[in-house]
């Protein structure tokens, strides 16, 4: 397969269960190395690069399963979050002082996501919708240039959907955004291109306009009234 992410572009990838699509993430973030063919990242080759090496080159990342610290609070989940792609990730002894960058930053990733009221509130005690927020909150916190969501409104109900798709759309429009949903209203409503997959092989690839009407992703995906 082949997939070109232009600067400020927003894709989703689609797709049945079992389609490849979280083995394509893992692929980009460099959780699994391809055992052939590149994954070139803003110009340079990094298909064997490590995960902590990408996200420091701007690759932001999210998972199907919520990965947050459940004993920390959002303020403290986001300074791990920024300070992972800065020199203070090897300032282990010091305390962290929220000032500067780091405040704003976390200030900024708070705003971003509509949690600024919760900044001192503790991971445990939010709600699911909320625990989702938080993490593209986190991926945001590192300032990314591409951004990977894996189903962000996996598991919402139907106002917390609606909640995700507004924040989504909202999200500035130079920061490339690939994302995985089964959810069609938001997949194909904020995107400008599509890409579906089915046993690990691409079988379409257009606008959304283009995928609702194709026959073919139809028959092994979308049923459309």
């Amino acid at each position: 397969m082949s997939l070109l992410v232009e600067e400020g572009q927003r894709w989703a990838v689609i797709g049945p269960n079992g389609a490849g699509k979280t083995t394509l993430f893992r692929a980009i973030s460099g959780e699994v190395h391809p055992t052939e063919g590149r994954v070139e990242l803003f110009g340079d080759d990094m298909t064997r690069a490590a995960p902590y090496r990408k996200a420091q080159r701007g690759v932001g990342r999210t998972y199907q399963v919520t990965e947050l610290f459940q004993e920390l609070t959002v303020e403290e989940n986001l300074v791990i979050a920024t300070q992972a792609v800065t020199a203070e990730r090897f300032c282990f002894w010091r305390p962290v002082r929220m000032a500067g960058e780091l405040n704003e930053a976390c200030t900024s990733a708070l705003e971003a996501v509509g949690l600024t009221g919760a900044r001192h509130a503790g991971v445990s005690e939010m709600s699911h919708g909320q625990q989702r927020q938080l993490e593209i909150a986190m991926a945001l916190a590192s300032n990314p240039k591409l951004l990977l969501l894996d189903e962000p409104a996996a598991g919402l109900s139907a106002a917390e959907r609606k909640l995700m798709k507004g924040l989504i759309n909202g999200l500035p429009r130079d920061l490339s955004i690939v994302l995985i949903e089964h959810d069609m209203d938001i997949a194909l409503d904020l995107v400008d291109r599509v890409l579906v997959l089915d046993n690990g092989q691409p079988i379409a690839e257009g606008t959304p306009d283009d995928i609702r009407t194709d026959q073919r992703v139809q028959d092994v995906y979308l049923k459309f009234d």
